[in-house]
């Protein structure tokens, strides 16, 4: 009634370990963190920014160690949305916030605008705004007020 297959004594325990290391090659990807949706506003002097960029740069002074850099465009409400890799949303931790923003160049043969913010902003080592990525945030914890 019930057939008895052979099998040599380790090829069980082979068979297990071989699944547990499958199992964890997803989390050892570059890029497979786990991602948290994260979205604001940027303002100057209360009053949105129209245009320009967010990059979150992980705050490696605070733990955090990811490899990549989350982006958003700001749109002309000043809102931005983070993606990372392609896919919406970060992964947790701390980072340094890097706003860029320039009126656009008509030709390009002129020299780039001016920044319609403060530099500060777009220095890593200078810039004042530091956000925690979490789980469940607070409503306008990733908004960015920029002073003029």
């Amino acid at each position: 009634m019930f057939s008895v297959v052979s099998r040599a004594p380790g090829s069980l325990c082979l068979v297990i370990i071989l699944c547990g290391l499958v199992a964890l090659l997803p989390g050892c990807k570059p890029g497979s963190a786990s991602l948290t949706p994260v979205t604001g506003v940027v303002s100057v002097g209360g009053k949105p920014l129209t245009m320009g960029n967010v990059t979150f740069k992980p705050n490696k002074d605070k733990g955090n160690t990811f490899g990549g850099e989350p982006t958003g465009e700001i749109n002309s409400n000043g809102e931005y949305t983070l993606n990372t890799r392609g896919k919406p949303g970060a992964p947790l931790g701390s980072y340094k916030v890097i706003v860029s923003a320039t009126e656009p160049v008509p030709d390009q043969f002129k020299p780039p605008s001016p920044s319609l913010i403060n530099k500060k902003y777009s220095d890593p080592a200078a810039t004042p705004l530091v956000v925690e990525v979490v789980a469940t945030p607070a409503p306008g914890a990733y908004d960015l007020k920029l002073e003029k």
